[in-house]
């Protein structure tokens, strides 16, 4: 999956960072909050179509979001708390850059049709996010999707920087609902599993046999009433 090798090829570079994020003297909470400060500051850059340097600026924010998770592994300080502010934190910089892509349609651009992309993209978005929590709350597991978070930073940065937001829009309109009813799907199917590994095995068709000491032999006489 796309996601896994992105995340894989980035944490990599993130665990050599990790050291000096240490030296400095950055929690993971901080570095969290600080990209999310880094994704306001790329929709802010996208209302004001500048969308190269808006793209660019979501990337660096993209970055941030996994070196959070890598300085809390190094630095042995992997806590709920922090996993709960980076989910939260990755919802808000969404919603964030939504309006600012929203703003800029509407503003700028005097576009609406890409306006109500901007809406069906948000849903799917934060769709995907929950049923995973949902799911992963309920003892599913839920890591299936073809447009995880990664994807959807990397197609956004990519849609901004190239000026191709309208395509990008309609493929993220339509990709982050599909993975949502993917995950749905998924988690069904571990559902109907766990159902049927559970359901008592069926009984006997027929006539029932005999209770033990009652059976006759072969060619034996029925006993006398």
């Amino acid at each position: 999956m796309f996601s896994r090798l992105l995340q894989a090829s980035v944490r990599a570079a993130a665990q050599r960072l990790a050291a000096a994020s240490r030296l400095v003297g950055l929690s993971p909470n901080a570095i969290t909050l600080i990209g999310l400060a880094i994704a306001g500051g790329a929709a802010a850059l996208a209302a004001l179509d500048l969308q190269l340097w808006a793209g660019i600026v979501l990337l660096l924010a993209g970055a941030f979001d996994i070196l959070d998770g890598a300085v809390a592994r190094e630095s042995g300080r992997v806590h709920p708390f922090g996993a709960f502010l980076d989910s939260t934190a990755d919802r808000y910089g969404e919603g964030v850059l939504y309006a600012g892509l929203a703003y800029l349609f509407l503003a700028h651009l005097h576009q609406e049709v890409p306006v109500f992309l901007i809406v069906a993209a948000l849903f799917g978005s934060l769709l995907v996010s929950y049923v995973r929590a949902r799911a992963q709350s309920l003892g599913y597991t839920c890591d299936v999707g073809w447009f995880a978070r990664p994807e959807r930073v990397v197609v956004t940065a990519l849609g901004l920087m190239l000026g191709l937001m309208v395509p990008v829009l309609w493929i993220l309109a339509v990709a982050t609902n599909l993975t949502a009813l993917q995950r749905i799907h998924a988690v069904y199917r571990q559902y109907r599993k766990a159902q049927d590994q559970a359901a008592p095995a069926a009984p006997s068709e027929g006539i029932p046999e005999p209770a033990p000491g009652t059976r006759r032999r072969r060619g034996a006489a029925p006993s006398s009433p």
